[in-house]
C-alpha cells in the first residue's frame, strides 16, 4: 500500500501533465507541462498579481496624501492671509487709541501704545509651500505671540480708555456747574466784605448771595447726596450737598426744604424755596461750593 502511495505522489511530481483547450468550434490546443513548472508559474504569477496590487494601492495613497497636503497648504496659506490682514488692523487700531487719547484729553496710561517690534514681514504662502521639515516653527510662533500680546495690549488700552471716560463722566456730573437759583441776582461776592449787620468788621465772605422772591426755587448744582437737612448756625434751615470728587456745596436761609439727609439728588432738582431764615437781613439765598476742605468762588463753576 506504501508503494502504491509513493508510486502515485511520483508521477504527480515529475511525470509531465497533459494540457488541452478545447473551445466550441475550431481545433483544440494541447500541450504538455511539467507539475513543478506548472506550480512555480503559479507562484510567480500570484505573486506578481500581489506587488501589482501592492503598487497600485500605494499609488492611491500617495495621490490621496498629494491631494491632501495641497488642500492642507492651501488652507493654512488662507489663514495665514487672515492673520496677516488682523495683524494690520491692530496696527491701524494705534491710530486710533492716539486720537481718542487726545480727543478725551487723556495722557499716555498705564498701557503702553507701541507698535509691533520690528521684525520680517512673514510671507505665509512661501512658507507652506516648502517642505514640512524646511518650515520655520519658531518664526510662526514669534510672530502669532506677538499677535496674541498686541491684542491683549489693545484690550487693556481700550479699557483703560472706556474708565477714563466713566471717570470723566461722573466727575463732569457731580462737580457744580450751573446756578442755584435762576431769577435772582448777585447781591455779595466771594472774599472780604464789612458785615452787613452795621458792625463794620471785615470778615471773609465764603460765597455767594442770590436776592430774589420769596420762595423762588432752589435747584441742586450737581449730583450728589445729602448730608444734612435742617436748621445750622448762622445759615438758618440749610442744604448740604457732598458730590463726592472733593466738591460739597452748601444753601443757606432756605425755606420749604424737600430733601432729607441721606437722599440723592440730581442737578437741577429743586431742594428748597428761597427764604430768610438764620442770620439774615432779608430774602436771599447763601450759596458755597467747597472743594478738597477749602471755599472756592462759586463763579468758577457757573
Amino acid at each position: 500500500m506504501m508503494r502504491k502511495s509513493q508510486s502515485v505522489l511520483s508521477r504527480l511530481l515529475f511525470e509531465r501533465m497533459e494540457i488541452v483547450f478545447m473551445p466550441r468550434l475550431g481545433k483544440g490546443i494541447r500541450f504538455s507541462v511539467h507539475p513543478l513548472t506548472l506550480g512555480l508559474f503559479i507562484i510567480l504569477w500570484l505573486a506578481i498579481t500581489l506587488y501589482a496590487l501592492f503598487i497600485t494601492a500605494r499609488y492611491i495613497d500617495y495621490k490621496i496624501v498629494k491631494a491632501d497636503n495641497k488642500l492642507m497648504k492651501t488652507k493654512f496659506a488662507m489663514i495665514a492671509e487672515e492673520l496677516s490682514r488682523n495683524r494690520k488692523y491692530l496696527e491701524m487700531s494705534r491710530s486710533t487709541d492716539e486720537q481718542m487719547r487726545q480727543m478725551l484729553g487723556m495722557k499716555d496710561g498705564k498701557h503702553i501704545n507701541r507698535p509691533f517690534e520690528e521684525t520680517e514681514e512673514i510671507n505665509f504662502k512661501e512658507i507652506f509651500a516648502k517642505n514640512a521639515k524646511d518650515i520655520d516653527e519658531n518664526q510662526i510662533n514669534k510672530y502669532l505671540v506677538q499677535t496674541t500680546e498686541m491684542a491683549k495690549e489693545k484690550l487693556a488700552n481700550f479699557q483703560e480708555i472706556a474708565w477714563f471716560y466713566a471717570n470723566q463722566k461722573n466727575i463732569s456730573d457731580y462737580t457744580p456747574s450751573v446756578k442755584p437759583v435762576t431769577d435772582a441776582v448777585i447781591t455779595s461776592g466771594f472774599g472780604y466784605r464789612l458785615s452787613p449787620f452795621g458792625t463794620y468788621i471785615a470778615y471773609f465772605h465764603k460765597g455767594l448771595d442770590f436776592a430774589g422772591k420769596p420762595n423762588s426755587k432752589i435747584m441742586v448744582t450737581a449730583d450728589g447726596v445729602v448730608r444734612h437737612s435742617g436748621w445750622a448756625q448762622g445759615y438758618g434751615q440749610a442744604v448740604l450737598v457732598d458730590h463726592g470728587f472733593g466738591y460739597s456745596t452748601l444753601y443757606g436761609h432756605l425755606a420749604d426744604i424737600k430733601v432729607k439727609a441721606g437722599d440723592s439728588v440730581k442737578r437741577g432738582q429743586v431742594i428748597a424755596n428761597m427764604g430768610t431764615t438764620g442770620q439774615s437781613t432779608g430774602v436771599h439765598l447763601h450759596y458755597e461750593v467747597w472743594k478738597d476742605g477749602t471755599p472756592v468762588n462759586p463763579k468758577s463753576y457757573f
